[in-house]
């Protein structure tokens, strides 16, 4: 089951939230919410964002203003990320409203080669982030991600195949544009500009409909032609092109008319211009499932819809959750974190103890097994003093004593006096009671003499010798009572198998 996140866009003008999950290529909308700011301070509009949402159990990604950051372009001879956030302040120092000190700074690259890199540094008062997190706080919101509104719809668009490598993304909220610049698939300008200065045409959203009402109707024109020109002056400067296809996002730039006005207004810069919306027609490769009971506001949610998938994604962006402002795990995180590794640290020190003793176990019988050896060489080469490899040194002796056997034609015999003891050891039971005394070999087989406890066990030699195949056959030759120590002396005769 995917886990429930939240992702949030707080504007000036107006804060749009979802809570929803994402299986595969499909997000499900779980809770929606649009809470009209109109010049209320920020814990109020939260507040009742609180009451519209489920919070209980979510991840949360905030997306804020774009204004409230500030924005630099910079190409340096370096691509290592750990070399450009060292070097960035310095870099910045001289190009910024504020001391450096007091400014919060993360990079995008937006294009690297071996030896140079192209970045965007934004940058957020570090004081005015502290405010916002702590007002969040205060209110059981504490983000995992905190970036700067409509960057999210611009990197959908960049992910999304089959759509022009070269794009203007304008995201109009009632009083401010957010411009952003995609060049060969890359964001390569982000921008903020002014849009409806003095509410010379004052858009408002209706808080029942949310539809947008323009008090003076007769100014739209003229406010539209000032964001133009801007947009012009800023692209002029940087990028020379005359095919741009133009991306609208905002609650304006969602505002029927819109489109109309900027391809337009834009003339030959404008190659194509459309809604910039996430939606569950299948136009985008990926897709979202409103919530079938309520009203899907389209256009004002598309910026916190690509938040979610930005984080779903894992879309390289900016995160000014960093530094002194890095997120701080909770004691339930902590415990959770520990009631998962304690057992697991529990199991690698058991399996540990028990590699160890098995360990110790084998190579005290692996030293027993060598005792062993070397007690059974000791006992069959005693004028042997040096013992290196014992196994070894048995080898050379055997294969020294079968050269010592050897017939004129330097062939073995077809067996020799080893073969012959070891058939006598395997085929005499070792349960009998039983002592050889002599052991005599000549042409016609072999005598063997001793002692034992019963004539019973003088048969049970006979019949076992019988088994062996190269004894021909096994006769007992003698087996009488020796009055002195009560045992039965023997003798028996072997013939040897070809003899």
């Amino acid at each position: 089951m995917s886990s429930k996140s939240i992702a949030i866009d707080i504007t000036h003008d107006v804060i749009t939230a979802i809570a929803y999950t994402v299986d595969a290529r499909v997000m499900q909308i779980a809770g929606q919410a649009v809470v009209i700011v109109a010049g209320r301070p920020l814990e109020e509009a939260v507040a009742e964002l609180r009451q519209k949402i489920d919070f209980q159990g979510a991840s949360c990604h905030i997306a804020l203003e774009a204004d409230s950051f500030f924005y630099r372009n910079l190409a340096l001879p370096f691509t290592d990320s750990k070399t450009i956030n060292k070097i960035l302040p310095l870099e910045l120092e001289e190009n910024t409203p504020v001391k450096i000190d007091g400014l919060l700074i993360d990079s995008l690259i937006t294009r690297d080669d071996t030896q140079k890199s192209q970045i965007i540094a934004a940058m957020i008062d570090r004081e005015l982030l502290a405010k916002q997190l702590a007002t969040l706080q205060a209110l059981g919101i504490d983000p995992e991600t905190v970036t700067v509104s409509a960057l999210p719809t611009a990197l959908r668009l960049a992910h999304t195949p089959g759509l022009p490598s070269d794009m203007l993304l304008l995201d109009i909220d009632l009083q401010r544009a957010t411009l952003i610049l995609v060049h060969a698939g890359h964001i390569t300008l982000i921008r903020t500009l002014v849009f409806d200065s003095g509410l010379q045409s004052g858009f408002q959203i209706d808080q029942e409909s949310l539809a947008i009402k323009v008090f003076r109707p007769e100014n739209i024109e003229s406010t539209f032609q000032a964001l133009l020109t801007a947009i012009q002056q800023t692209l002029q400067s940087i990028f020379h092109t005359h095919e741009l296809a133009v991306y609208l996002s905002g609650p304006i730039g969602s505002m029927a008319g819109t489109a109309e006005r900027i391809q337009t207004g834009l003339g030959d810069l404008c190659q194509s211009c459309n809604l910039a919306e996430a939606d569950s027609s299948g136009q985008f490769e990926l897709q979202f499932v409103p919530p079938i009971d309520e009203k899907w506001p389209s256009g004002i949610m598309d910026d916190c819809v690509n938040l979610g998938w930005q984080i779903t994604k894992n879309w390289k962006s900016f995160n000014f959750r960093k530094e002194a402002f890095a997120t701080k795990k909770s004691f339930s995180d902590r415990a959770l974190a520990i009631a998962i590794t304690l057992p697991l640290i529990s199991a690698a020190l058991l399996a540990m103890i028990y590699l160890w003793v098995d360990y110790r176990s084998l190579l005290k019988e692996q030293n027993d097994l060598n005792a062993q050896i070397r007690a059974v060489f000791t006992e069959t080469l005693p004028e042997v003093t040096r013992i290196v490899d014992p196994i070894q040194q048995l080898q050379v002796k055997i294969r020294e004593t079968r050269q010592g056997a050897m017939g004129k034609d330097s062939a073995l015999p077809a067996i020799t006096i080893l073969d012959i003891l070891a058939e006598i050891s395997v085929n005499i039971p070792e349960s009998l009671d039983v002592r050889l005394a002599r052991f005599v070999v000549d042409d016609s087989g072999l005598r063997l003499k001793g002692t034992t406890d019963t004539f019973n066990t003088v048969d049970a030699i006979k019949k076992g010798l019988e088994q062996s195949p190269a004894f021909n056959s096994v006769e007992i030759s003698a087996a009488n009572l020796d009055p002195k120590s009560s045992k039965i002396r023997f003798e028996l005769k072997l013939t040897m198998r070809g003899a």
